[in-house]
Formats: C-alpha cells, sequence, structure tokens
C-alpha cells in the first residue's frame, strides 16, 4: 500500500464511528506535551552538565596558576628539577582547561540546539491548542456530512420506507388506543357522576 493508501486509511481510521477523532486529537495533544516535558528535562540536564564543566575548567586554570607559581618559586630557590616537575604539572593541567573549553563551548551549542527546537514544540503545540477547536468542529462536520450521506443513500435505496411504514403503523395504533381509553374513560366519568347524584 503506498502513501496515499496510508493516508486514505489514516482518514478512515479517524472517522470510524468506534474511534473518537476529539479522543485522538487530546491523545495527540498530550503525547507532544510528554515530548516537550522530555526536552525540558534534557535541556535542564545539559544545562547542569556545561555548569559542572565550567567549575572544572575554572578549578583547571586556577591549577595550572598554582604550578606555574611553583615552578618559579623552584627557580628562586634553584631547584631546576623541581621547576621541571612544576611546569610539567601546569602543562597538564592546561590541557585539561583547554579540553574542557572545547567541551563547554559544544555543550553551549547543544543547549541551545535544544532550546531552540523547544521553542518550536512549545509554538506548534501552543497552535494546536488554539486550533483544536476549529479542528474539532471540522471534524464534527465531516462526521455529520458523512451521516448525511449514507442517510440520503439509505433513503434512494429505499431502506427507510419500511420502517418509516411500521412507525406509522405503530403511531396509528397507539393513537386508535388512546381514543379508545379516552372514550371508555369518558364513559366511566359519566356513570361515576350519576353514581354520586343518585346517593
Amino acid at each position: 500500500m503506498g502513501f496515499f493508501g496510508n493516508f486514505r486509511q489514516g482518514v478512515y481510521r479517524l472517522f470510524r464511528d468506534e474511534e473518537n477523532p476529539e479522543i485522538i486529537l487530546e491523545q495527540t495533544l498530550w503525547e507532544m506535551e510528554q515530548k516537550l516535558i522530555q526536552m525540558r528535562r534534557s535541556v535542564a540536564q545539559a544545562v547542569a552538565s556545561s555548569k559542572r564543566v565550567d567549575r572544572q575548567r575554572q578549578q583547571a586554570i586556577i591549577l595550572v596558576q598554582r604550578w606555574q607559581n611553583r615552578a618559579q618559586m623552584a627557580l628562586a630557590y634553584g631547584d631546576e628539577l623541581l621547576s621541571k616537575e612544576a611546569i610539567a604539572r601546569s602543562h597538564s593541567y592546561q590541557t585539561v582547561a583547554t579540553n574542557l573549553t572545547k567541551q563547554g563551548q559544544e555543550q553551549k551549542i547543544f543547549i541551545e540546539d535544544v532550546r531552540e527546537n523547544l521553542r518550536d514544540l512549545e509554538t506548534k503545540i501552543n497552535q494546536i491548542k488554539m486550533q483544536k477547536e476549529m479542528y474539532i468542529s471540522r471534524i464534527r462536520s465531516a462526521l455529520a456530512q458523512q451521516q448525511l450521506h449514507r442517510l440520503r443513500a439509505e433513503m434512494e435505496a429505499g431502506i427507510l420506507e419500511p420502517a418509516i411504514a411500521n412507525l406509522e403503523a405503530s403511531m396509528w395504533s397507539l393513537e386508535a388506543e388512546n381514543d379508545l381509553h379516552d372514550s371508555l374513560e369518558a364513559k366511566f366519568l359519566a356513570l361515576e357522576k350519576r353514581a354520586n347524584l343518585a346517593e
């Protein structure tokens, strides 16, 4: 089945009697809102991770400066070997700080991308919510139109004529029964009046 066949099946499913289109629309909105909640959680986690990386980067920069100061202090006291070890340690922390800076920049780009997707999804959900009543009225109108066409086809096929004839026969029977009861009721009322007068 091709794309149009699948689309047609989706439309038929939407308008079948046993599935309420309003419920389907509500379910779709609920699913979109759940995705929105998940995206917000992802953004919060990414922001927390970015802050943690930034703290680690700042700590690495402090350690770079500390080991550079120690290297200068070792040189000042004439211990060149200790100074070289301090410089090596300073370079290792500098590498860590550089890597953390790069990681932080990548995370910021990711966070901005996720936030933009989040805003787009929020906009779409709000548009759907605003247009929901219009969608529901269009769905109801389409369902009413479908029922009207079905009824018209049944009338043209003569399916309803026996049902209408049965309805008319039942109505005449009820009316005749009511008339019978009414004349019988009137006779008893007249009899009861005569009995009351005789007493």
